[in-house]
């Protein structure tokens, strides 16, 4: 049997999700206050590896408990052994019909990340460890026009980073939705003049299955496409003959949030077979996760 936890983090001080000695990461943590519940070491599998200084609301971690504790038990143990930075928000039971462990990695139905950016030219300190304080105007109708283009299967080689190690780089995009937003400050706060352009862009993007550093290049070309200087045409181009030289930079980490791990319902899932493994971020070298 395997129990689930559903994870938040704020990952601006861990060096990544994945465990690594002598650093401190969201797996490290976890797995401490674990052992401390549970009285005994344990390892836990992740559905996504996020790197340095990305966050989560809806990480999904799974192990094999050793004592019989209650799920709202283990949540409520967590919460008191977890520091600041990272929350347990449920926990249920899930089990295979031959028994093997579940991996939330195989097993879930996609992901869905949100990038956060900020276009006023002040900063917000209780905001400012989650978003790009770009401080520029974007062209939100632009970017719109451009981000469906990123929709479907396509081979997106163009667009992860150069230590990616993935056997293939053809990945199925659900959906891309660019938004804009107002700022949370109540107006007449800020004394800089003000733009006619929103405030917050958000990129939400939902997919089968991820490239390193994948959501952040796809954000930093659409960026440059409100920005500009690039066509929205043009992701159609760049998907078409990948390479990472043409393609926008890496948007920063601190914008990013992996929103949910959507997890099959019923289950399990009728292709439960299937699942046993299947294409997604790909181990990667430790001292590559930035």
């Amino acid at each position: 049997m395997t129990l689930l936890l559903r994870v938040a983090y704020d990952g601006t001080d861990f060096h990544g999700f994945a465990r690594q000695e002598g650093t401190r990461t969201v797996q490290g943590v976890l797995e401490a206050a674990l052992g401390e519940l549970y009285q005994g070491p344990v390892r836990t599998r992740a559905a996504s590896r996020t790197d340095a200084g990305v966050h989560a609301l809806g990480q999904l971690v799974g192990f094999e408990p050793t004592l019989p504790i209650p799920d709202r038990g283990v949540v409520l143990g967590l919460t008191s052994k977890l520091p600041r930075d990272v929350g347990v928000l449920g926990a249920w039971t899930c089990e295979l019909p031959d028994g093997r462990p579940v991996e939330p990695r195989f097993y879930n139905d996609g992901k869905t990340y949100r990038y956060r950016i900020r276009c006023t030219p002040h900063r917000v300190p209780t905001t400012d460890r989650g978003e790009w304080h770009l401080a520029r105007p974007l062209d939100v109708a632009a970017m719109q026009a451009a981000a469906p283009a990123f929709v479907g299967e396509h081979d997106f080689a163009g667009f992860r980073a150069s230590s990616c190690q993935a056997q293939t780089t053809v990945r199925t995009m659900l959906a891309v939705e660019v938004a804009a937003a107002a700022a949370e400050e109540p107006a007449g706060l800020s004394t800089v003049a003000a733009s006619e352009a929103p405030a917050i862009v958000t990129v939400t993007v939902r997919g089968e299955a991820f490239l390193q550093n994948m959501v952040r290049i796809m954000v930093g070309t659409l960026v440059e496409v409100g920005l500009g200087r690039r066509p929205p045409t043009q992701i159609a181009e760049l998907l078409a003959r990948p390479d990472r030289r043409r393609a926008g930079r890496t948007a920063p980490p601190q914008g990013l949030t992996l929103v949910e791990v959507h997890w099959p319902e019923p289950w399990p899932p009728a292709d439960w077979q299937a699942r046993a493994r299947r294409p997604d971020e790909e181990p990667q070298p430790l001292a590559d996760l930035v």
